[in-house]
């Protein structure tokens, strides 16, 4: 006699798919956790700056067109408006200012940056790519945190990037110690979001590991952003565990406190005094804080030179990368890059990328809210417990953009596309349940 079993679901593997029948896409997730481990590892550069990552982003975003086209999958842009307006400024910049073919290779930078993010967006199709790429981009902060503090301390300056040009501050791989500090800064929250590596204790020791990496950078604008995200981190914790109430009582507190360090200690504390200190203090003292004045009055400089360019302008533009170009030719006391993203947009793209920038930060602030304010269906949730500490690089990002051109960070975009994803699959959870 025989006995027929019946027919069973193809079991799929648990944290890798959501729910039955989800498309997997699995070289897309391999690809886009091997382009995440790839990040930091920006020099030597190639042609047009470019680095091992950016072969790995070109293929995501191939491979996940031909997977999205293969599934007939839903491609959402969220920050469409605002990136187009950018693009569609420098380009109309570029034209009439009759900007070199270097100007073409910035759009396209643009271009591909976006579409990296938007790669990662399809996530909300599959768990498994957030999973990647949140893994990855973790255990490799750690792991690289770890390798650098070790070569720094030992004096390898062949990992470290110590040279000359910046005294002891150590640029790593990154080639600028500047973004160096930028992207452990993000990595620190990202490590904190996701809660990995999953042990406490071996999630500690990346923790110091990440703050000791970010220290030997010496950067004066990592430590600020440091700062700035984690006061926000503690405010918002507080508003997830106690309620609206104790988290705008602990913000109050917090914004009191600074008006009277502002306004009240500041006044009375000299600081070139202090400046002179570091400066004759240990070399990383001097590196860092000892050069602040001259760093703060250098960009104090630039501002003011570029405000001066935009308001002699006719609201055009003067093309992507163009400057410092700009500046060379209207002979400027200071020519130098914006280094300050908001100038530099008006500056190079006009009124009408200075309308998409506007359009930009208006779209991520909202999608940075919903982070704070509601929950991620179970699957994300469990890949990111704590999406708070992810909204929380909005407000650092932003501050960083302040004094570094950071619209051109390939981490940058890693988490954007992250929160796109995030996003997204919240908002087919609320579909589902209507």
């Amino acid at each position: 006699m025989t006995t027929t079993l019946p027919a069973t679901e193809p079991v799929q593997p648990i944290g890798i798919v959501g729910s039955p029948g989800l498309p997997r896409g699995d070289m897309l997730v391999a690809m886009t956790g091997l382009t995440t481990c790839l990040l930091p590892f920006l020099t030597p550069a190639g042609p047009g700056n470019t680095a091992a990552a950016d072969a790995g982003i070109l293929l995501c975003i191939v491979l996940g067109l031909l997977w999205a086209g293969r599934e007939h999958l839903p491609i959402r842009l969220p920050y469409a408006a605002g990136v187009a307006g950018m693009m569609l400024g420098g380009a109309f910049a570029a034209y009439i200012s009759v900007a070199p073919a270097a100007t073409g290779l910035v759009l396209i930078q643009d271009l591909l940056l976006f579409t990296w993010g938007m790669t990662l967006a399809l996530g909300r199709h599959n768990p498994a790519i957030v999973r990647a790429v949140t893994v990855a981009w973790c255990r490799t902060a750690a792991v690289y945190s770890g390798v650098m503090v070790f070569a720094y301390l030992a004096g390898i300056s062949a990992l470290t990037g110590v040279s000359a040009k910046d005294g002891v501050r150590a640029p790593y791989t990154f080639g600028d110690p500047n973004l160096a500090g930028n992207y452990l800064v993000v990595s620190l929250f990202v490590i904190a979001a996701c809660k990995h590596p999953r042990s406490p204790g071996v999630r500690r020791i990346a923790y110091v590991l990440v703050l000791i990496a970010i220290g030997f950078t010496g950067s004066n604008g990592a430590m600020l952003t440091l700062l700035i995200g984690l006061l926000l981190s503690v405010v918002v914790t507080i508003y997830r565990r106690r309620g609206a109430v104790a988290g705008a009582a602990l913000l109050a507190t917090a914004a009191l406190a600074g008006g009277l360090v502002a306004g009240v200690v500041m006044p009375r504390v000299d600081l070139s005094s202090l400046r002179a200190q570091a400066a004759g203090s240990i070399p990383l003292l001097r590196d860092s804080l000892g050069r602040s004045g001259s760093s703060s009055s250098e960009r104090a400089t630039i501002v003011s030179e570029g405000t001066a360019l935009f308001l002699n302008g006719d609201a055009t533009g003067y093309g992507p990368a163009r400057t410092k170009a700009t500046l060379e030719a209207t002979q400027a006391p200071y020519v130098k890059e914006a280094h300050n993203d908001y100038l530099a947009t008006l500056l190079e793209r006009g009124v009408i990328g200075g309308i998409g920038l506007l359009l930009f930060g208006v779209a991520l602030f909202v999608r940075c809210l919903r982070l704070v304010f509601g929950n991620l269906p179970k699957p994300y949730a469990e890949l990111v417990p704590r999406p708070w500490f992810l909204a929380v690089i909005g407000p650092v990002m932003a501050t960083a953009a302040g004094f570094y051109e950071v619209l051109h960070f390939r981490h940058l975009w890693t988490w954007l596309g992250l929160i796109a994803a995030l996003v997204l699959a919240m908002q087919d959870q609320r579909e589902e349940k209507t």
